[in-house]
């Protein structure tokens, strides 16, 4: 498998048979491959979805049900999934967790592989927002997270800069209850310094961290 990481929260992966890209809202992609494109959109927010989507060679778009339908130029390969909906796309079987911010995140199981796509869904530790906040919000997290499999073979994570110190709360959260053979962190701002700093806090699990360094960074995997 080959994974390209455009920005923000946007990667190119290339299997066998499929081209997957998640959360493409703008930067360089890569010359794609012949094999069937199939894109991803988890929610509506401008820094993982624009409409430039449907200028791509697209035959199948997931979209999540957030997304405004006026937006979409006609029906014809669009499918639409809500939180905790399981649908078949080709060869791939894709269910959906309920975004603690916005839209979905996507399970795939395509080529005897495991992959999530997060999204939005995270841990979102505001400090300014107060334990009142922060309990609630660790419990929705967490909830969402047991409906997961016990094994992720691909992970792609939220791990804000902002959100200071908790900006690994997502990721721990997650490492804590499931094993993961890859994770990537994504929603990084810019600030990919922070990667070295989540190896260190993951540092006795056996998760290989793939830590994007720059805008166009490639990792092939087996």
């Amino acid at each position: 498998m080959k994974i390209t990481f455009i920005q923000h929260s946007s990667f190119l992966l290339e299997l066998n048979e499929y081209v997957l890209l998640f959360d493409y809202f703008d930067g360089d992609l890569p010359p794609l491959p012949k094999n069937e494109l199939i894109v991803f959109s988890s929610h509506r927010h401008g820094d993982h979805y624009h409409r430039r989507i449907f200028n791509l060679p697209a035959k199948e778009f997931v979209l999540s049900d957030d997304i405004p339908k006026d937006q979409v130029p006609n029906s014809e390969g669009i499918h639409w999934i809500a939180p905790h909906q399981t649908i078949t796309v080709g060869n791939l079987v894709i269910s959906t967790l309920k975004s603690t911010d916005e839209g979905v995140a996507f399970i795939i199981t395509i080529e005897n592989r495991v992959i999530y796509f997060a999204g939005d869904l995270n841990n979102w530790f505001w400090e300014e927002e107060g334990e009142g906040y922060t309990a609630p919000m660790a419990q929705a997290y967490r909830k969402e997270l047991e409906r997961l499999p016990k094994h992720l073979d691909l992970a792609f994570v939220p791990v804000d800069p902002r959100l200071g110190k908790w900006a690994f709360l997502g990721a721990t959260d997650l490492l804590a209850r499931v094993s993961v053979d890859y994770l990537v962190p994504m929603h990084l701002w810019g600030e990919f310094a922070l990667v070295s700093s989540l190896k260190d806090e993951v540092q006795e699990n056996t998760v290989t961290i793939l830590a994007p360094s720059a805008n166009g960074e490639v990792w092939r995997i087996s």
